[in-house]
């Protein structure tokens, strides 16, 4: 596989990944909120893990240095977006059901 190839599947991914982000942070505000129970102790610990290093100013790959130092962080969320997919599909399921839609 070409590298182009390659690079343009990763950024499809990450903008598929990136349209993710508002449904976990309903998510979430559910789970506080208390009206959404289906979320385990290992998930709530990654989503803390991610927003710990994302807001850190420790990084892999310091934030200051244009065009790349942003990556890490990028990188870092996409991971945690596609290891929750399951768990967004789930809630995105009990969000449909309760709409009633």
């Amino acid at each position: 596989m070409k590298i182009s190839t390659r690079l343009f599947e990763m950024f499809r991914t990450f903008g598929h990944l990136w349209a993710d982000l508002p449904l976990l942070l309903r998510l979430l505000k559910a789970w506080k909120q208390g009206s959404y129970r289906g979320l385990s102790v290992r998930t709530v610990a990654s989503i803390a893990v991610a927003i710990l290093y994302v807001l850190s100013p420790v990084d892999a790959i310091p934030d200051f240095i244009p065009g790349i130092g942003l990556i890490d962080d990028a990188a870092i969320l996409a991971l945690l977006l596609h290891s929750l997919a399951r768990d967004l599909a789930a809630f995105r399921v009990w969000e449909r059901n309760r709409d009633g839609v």
